[in-house]
């Protein structure tokens, strides 16, 4: 199931355990089905029950877990609503932010752009999808970055860290990865090129797929379940 290792008592121990189950939601060590107690994951991170029901209880009040009342805690169900928010969300903050760097980076800035691409690429050849995730997740939030707003930031954070874990479903259509790097070649020509209403174009256009595909995919999930 999860592959967790005995934490090190550096920092607090309910600080450590809340990063280390995260970090499991994330890439996907959870599956829906799953329902997991303080006690298990106690026992995994080698710490006491009370800093795991803490670590969990947090991601819990953060939206990514719920309570199975008297089991433990399994992954949160998002509905379809949420999901179209999360991304109504992310293209408003997204396109803005393409919009207001394009024009204002520097050579070095678009080769660390370029270079994160190139990493994409090696990994989507390899067939590491989770990094391949967490490289797409850091040309985005770099973008965010370089436009140096700290509120969009953490906007932008923790919409990522919702999405992260419906975004493995996302990518696991036949092509979308491919898809996604053309998207990034889009945004980055767009970008090289200064040309701020093209990169705005090209970063809403690159959300549309992937909402596409995990709408498609959920009633997929539903109709299966009906039959």
């Amino acid at each position: 199931m999860i592959d967790a290792r005995p934490l090190q008592r550096a920092g607090t121990l309910k600080d450590r355990a809340y990063l280390e189950i995260k970090k499991q939601l994330l890439s996907g060590g959870f599956r829906k089905e799953d329902v997991c107690s303080a006690n298990q994951f106690a026992e995994l991170l080698g710490i006491s029950r009370t800093p795991a029901r803490e670590a969990l209880l947090q991601l819990a009040a953060e939206g990514h877990l719920v309570a199975v009342e008297n089991r433990g805690f399994r992954i949160k169900d998002y509905s379809d609503k949420e999901i179209r928010d999360f991304f109504e969300t992310r293209r408003l903050v997204e396109t803005y932010v393409v919009e207001r760097v394009a024009g204002t980076l520097r050579p070095k800035e678009l080769l660390e752009l370029d270079e994160n691409l190139t990493h994409m690429k090696a990994l989507a050849k390899g067939g590491d999808l989770d990094a391949f995730l967490e490289t797409d997740k850091e040309f985005h939030t770099s973008l965010v970055r370089r436009h140096n707003n700290l509120m969009l930031e953490s906007v932008m954070d923790r919409i990522r860290s919702h999405f992260a874990v419906f975004g493995l479903a996302a990518i696991s259509h036949p092509g979308r990865v491919q898809e996604i790097l053309r998207e990034h070649h889009a945004v980055l020509q767009a970008l090289h090129e200064g040309h701020k209403e093209k990169a705005a174009g090209a970063g809403k256009a690159k959300l549309l797929p992937g909402e596409r595909d995990i709408h498609e995919q959920r009633q997929g999930e539903r109709e299966m379940y009906v039959k």
